[in-house]
C-alpha cells in the first residue's frame, strides 16, 4: 500500500493520514538506490528504488530540529508481528533490513498514540470494507479493537507487548494477556461507552468520520 500511495499522484495528495514511508530493499537483492537531491520526498514515478537515502534524509532533518524521531521498519511479506522492528537509529533499522530477505517499509512511528485506561494500553482498530462490481463502498457497522497487555513506554522498544497489538504477540508474550479484555478484544459498542465516558465523545462523530474519510 505504501508503495501504490507514493507512485499515484492523485492518491498521494489525498491519503494525509498515511504516515512518512519508505521502501527499503535489502542490499543483497541488488536494487538501484534513489538519490536524496532535491529535499526528502522520493519520486513518484519509479516503482523500484530503494529509498534509503530518502529516509536518511528526513530522519537526519528530524533530528537537527529536535522532532520525535522513532521509526518502525516493517516487512512486506510480515505476518503475526514477525519482521518488525522499532527504533530511534537510523542504522539499526537499516542493518536490519539488510539482513532480512524481503522488502520492508519504514515508517515514522506514531509515538504519542491514543490510549486505553485503565492500563494506559496501545490498541489498533480493524474495520471491514466491501467494494462491490459498480465501485460502490460499505463499510461494516461492527468493528473490533485488538488491545494491549502492557504499558505503552515509547522509550521501551525490546517490550514488543506494549508496541504491537498482534493477538499472538500477546497472547505468547504477557503474562497479562486477557487481563483487561475477553482475548484482548474490545468492540464499537463497549468502546463507545468508552469514549463517551472517558473523553466526552462518541465514535460516530469521531474515530469513525476518520476512518470513512480513509476510505472514501
Amino acid at each position: 500500500s505504501a508503495r501504490l500511495i507514493k507512485t499515484s499522484p492523485d492518491l498521494s495528495e489525498s491519503c494525509t493520514w498515511f504516515p512518512e514511508s519508505y521502501v527499503i530493499y535489502p542490499t543483497n537483492l541488488k536494487t538501484p538506490v534513489a538519490p536524496a537531491q532535491n529535499g526528502i520526498q522520493p519520486p513518484i514515478n519509479n516503482s523500484r528504488t530503494d529509498e534509503r537515502e530518502f529516509f536518511l534524509a528526513s530522519y537526519n532533518r528530524k533530528k537537527e530540529d529536535g522532532e520525535g524521531n522513532v521509526w518502525i521498519a516493517k516487512s512486506s511479506a510480515g505476518a503475526k508481528g514477525e519482521g518488525i522492528l522499532i527504533s530511534s537509529e537510523a542504522s539499526e533499522l537499516l542493518d536490519f533490513i539488510d539482513n532480512q530477505g524481503q522488502v520492508h517499509v519504514i515508517q515514522k512511528y506514531l509515538e504519542h498514540p491514543l490510549l486505553l485506561e485503565p492500563g494506559h494500553r496501545k490498541f489498533d482498530i480493524r474495520s471491514w470494507v466491501l467494494v462491490d462490481h459498480q465501485y460502490n463502498i460499505y463499510l461494516y457497522r461492527e468493528g473490533v479493537l485488538r488491545t494491549a497487555s502492557e504499558p505503552y513506554h515509547v522509550d521501551n522498544f525490546q517490550d514488543k507487548t506494549c508496541h504491537l497489538t498482534n493477538h499472538c504477540i500477546q497472547k505468547e508474550y504477557s503474562k497479562n494477556y486477557g487481563k483487561y479484555e475477553e482475548g484482548n478484544e474490545m468492540f464499537f459498542e463497549e468502546f463507545n461507552q468508552y469514549l463517551t465516558s472517558a473523553l466526552n465523545i462518541t465514535l460516530e462523530n469521531s474515530i469513525l468520520l476518520q476512518i470513512k474519510h480513509i476510505i472514501r
